[in-house]
């Protein structure tokens, strides 16, 4: 039996935030890459003044533009306007690409930030981080037909 090949890319990127004058928090994020798909963990919370650095970390990870990107918000314990911005281009760009974006396991604050915003009608968001990479890797082109290859990367953002 063949065993994939995985790596896993821990890189802690902590962008410290004056909230309240006095507190300071960390946004940490964590790379896994499997074939086919980089799961990027996110932890802490994402706001107008740190969502610039999930932007880079989400574009430093990508090897290539139609990559499928697996983003863990388990431990994302806020996402505001600004990083739901992030996450929308991030989506487009990948569609753009031939890739996919898919949401794991959303802290429940964020879920329902997404719930009220209707962010999910556009997102793909899973319960789970198995459930998010099972997904993007069924959408993988490179496990379709050609056909439906060129089908997939033509749906709308509606379709998807």
């Amino acid at each position: 039996m063949r065993q994939a090949n995985a790596s896993v890319h821990v890189s802690e990127i902590r962008g410290r935030i004056p909230i309240g004058g006095h507190r300071m928090l960390d946004l940490t994020f964590a790379t896994q890459r499997l074939p086919g798909v980089s799961v990027i963990s996110v932890a802490g919370e994402i706001d107008s003044a740190n969502a610039g650095l999930l932007d880079r970390h989400i574009q430093q990870t990508r090897r290539m533009p139609g990559e499928h990107v697996v983003i863990d918000l388990s431990e994302a314990r806020f996402i505001g306007s600004a990083g739901l911005r992030v996450l929308l281009n991030t989506h487009t760009f990948a569609r753009q690409h031939g890739g996919v974006l898919h949401l794991a396991a959303p802290h429940p604050k964020v879920a329902r930030f997404m719930d009220v915003t209707q962010a999910g009608t556009v997102l793909h968001v899973h319960a789970t981080v198995e459930e998010a990479v099972i997904a993007a890797l069924r959408r993988s082109p490179s496990r379709l037909y050609p056909s439906e290859s060129h089908r997939a990367a033509g749906e709308t953002l509606t379709q998807a």
